[in-house]
């Protein structure tokens, strides 16, 4: 955490201690979230993409190192040992067009296009926005429905035209996305499984 040069030691622990219960209701959520699955990399594993679970086929084909094909995913077994790097990769290369269509989609609804947007691991944020109008996603919500990935992208959107989280920023994410409560609540509460 940090403070302002030259705030006074009083001020930050007021701010500190005004933080608590919440910082306590998010570390009883984390420790509530079933834990994510151990991934073996191995014939007849579940993974996810847009909220479909896939069985894993390791197939022999020298072909791409991962492919999703007749509702598998196909992998080769020479990269079976690193296959959370070749599903990452997967997915990052399928979240840049996805994602960018359904930004398209939506800039126009809420009104605000971006300067750029990027696919990239954000550890425990699922997208940021940049005063400057560049917006970045976590590779991993393209593991959600897609519902939900609509509701990540407006939230992104909206934050162009107001960088908090203020009554007109809910309104503007509303107006796009009238249900998007129902999506906010379910990545609150599911979205611990869809992990690698």
């Amino acid at each position: 955490m940090a403070a302002p040069s030259g705030c006074c030691r009083r001020h930050i622990e007021r701010a500190v201690r005004d933080k608590l219960p919440w910082v306590r209701r998010k570390l009883a959520e984390m420790a509530s979230r079933p834990p994510a699955p151990r991934r073996l990399w191995a014939d007849g594993e579940m993974l996810p993409y847009l909220g479909t679970s896939y069985p894993l086929c390791l197939v022999p084909d020298g072909g791409a190192p991962v492919r999703l094909r007749g509702g598998r995913f196909l992998m080769e077994p020479t990269v079976a040992a690193d296959g959370r790097r070749h599903m990452i990769a997967w997915y990052v290369a399928h979240a840049g067009p996805l994602l960018a269509r359904r930004v398209e989609h939506f800039g126009t609804t809420v009104g605000a296009p971006p300067a750029s947007i990027e696919v990239k691991d954000l550890g425990r944020r699922w997208g940021t926005c940049h005063a400057d109008g560049r917006i970045r996603f976590h590779w991993q919500i393209v593991l959600f429905p897609r519902p939900v990935v609509d509701y990540i992208v407006v939230h992104e959107l909206a934050h162009l035209l107001e960088l908090n989280h203020s009554r007109r920023f809910w309104g503007h994410v509303e107006a796009a996305l009238p249900e998007y409560r129902e999506h906010k609540a379910w990545l609150k509460q599911e979205s611990g499984p869809f992990t690698l």
